[in-house]
């Protein structure tokens, strides 16, 4: 199996979570967006990242990909013996990836991205902006379902696909230098430290904090 792409790439994150759950040995190769790579583009004739091959089999769609890897290798992670906890972590994914990840990756852009790819400063009155207006509405749906659960994880106390979803996004702030808010959010606060401390999920990002920092 192959990976392309950067684990600055909340995507490319989420399958590095999923790959490193299931235990599954990949090489990653370090592409970036719009790579011209023939394999690369062969996987994704878009440009887009994550992609990857599993033999003959192409893709290049992170939630897609990461339906793939736990159905063929037989996981629960995505609830699919259950139709409603199936449901619910597919609503998470989404959720995730049109609600957090646009105002969450341009964190990532500003902070990190910029400077890294451009050698450009942040734009902070964009960042504050973010801060101050675009993420909070979307914290306060995710902590409140969180709160109103009372369970450890988004879909009962079982981590799932939903929470690779959600953390592959919030891992941008730190990775930016965000501290999320615990005593506003406190939920979503104990909830992204459990996360941030599972093993999956904290070598992807410690990954992407090397590669932010040209370690």
């Amino acid at each position: 199996m192959i990976l392309h792409g950067l684990p600055l790439s909340p995507f490319v994150r989420k399958v590095m979570f999923m790959l490193a759950e299931l235990g599954l040995d990949v090489e990653q190769k370090m592409v970036p967006p719009q790579g011209d790579a023939p394999d690369f583009r062969a996987a994704s004739p878009l440009g887009r990242i994550p992609a990857f091959e599993d033999g003959d089999f192409k893709m290049s769609d992170s939630s897609a990909i990461c339906h793939y890897l736990a159905l063929t290798h037989g996981s629960s992670l995505m609830g699919q013996a259950d139709p409603q906890r199936f449901a619910r972590i597919v609503s998470y994914d989404k959720y995730a990836d049109e609600d957090l990840a646009p105002p969450a990756l341009q964190l990532l852009v500003e902070r990190v991205v910029k400077r890294v790819r451009f050698e450009q400063p942040s734009d902070e009155v964009a960042v504050a902006t973010i801060i101050n207006e675009q993420l909070p509405p979307v914290f306060d749906v995710l902590d409140a379902q969180l709160a109103a659960s009372g369970q450890n994880w988004f879909v009962g106390d079982a981590f799932s696909f939903a929470d690779m979803a959600v953390a592959a996004h919030l891992s941008d702030l730190p990775l930016a230098g965000i501290e999320l808010d615990a005593q506003r959010w406190p939920a979503l606060g104990a909830w992204f430290e459990r996360a941030l401390a599972r093993p999956s999920i904290a070598s992807a990002v410690e990954a992407a904090r090397r590669l932010a920092a040209g370690e």
